[in-house]
């Protein structure tokens, strides 16, 4: 009885979206998430990744990659105690990053 029960639990899980709008490629993209990290080779201009992950706490990100020429870009995120269900993080002209939350 335990069992049957035990295989019913769905653990909770959120949405990650990376998109590129930068006009040039990212590499070696990082993205390190309360539970755990993945990284891409590149992301080219206009293109977006969704990463499905484990929902967890605290909500804290790290984003690093690199442009086309080598340079460095990094950014932390600190979204509170609770993560959203969906979040997107924006990468546009000059390589700046803003987050947003799709769903709560």
């Amino acid at each position: 009885m335990l069992f049957a029960t035990a295989c019913n639990y769905v653990k909770p899980i959120m949405y990650i979206n990376i998109a590129n709008h930068s006009g040039h490629p990212m590499r070696n993209l990082e993205i390190k998430h309360p539970t755990g990290s993945f990284g891409l080779p590149e992301l080219r201009d206009g293109q977006t990744h969704r990463r499905m992950t484990p929902l967890g706490a605290p909500c804290k990100f790290g984003i690093a990659f690199e442009d086309q020429t080598g340079k460095k870009y990094a950014a932390d995120y600190n979204l509170g105690a609770k993560c959203p269900a969906e979040i997107v993080f924006d990468v546009g002209d000059g390589m700046s990053v803003s987050e947003r939350e799709l769903r709560r």
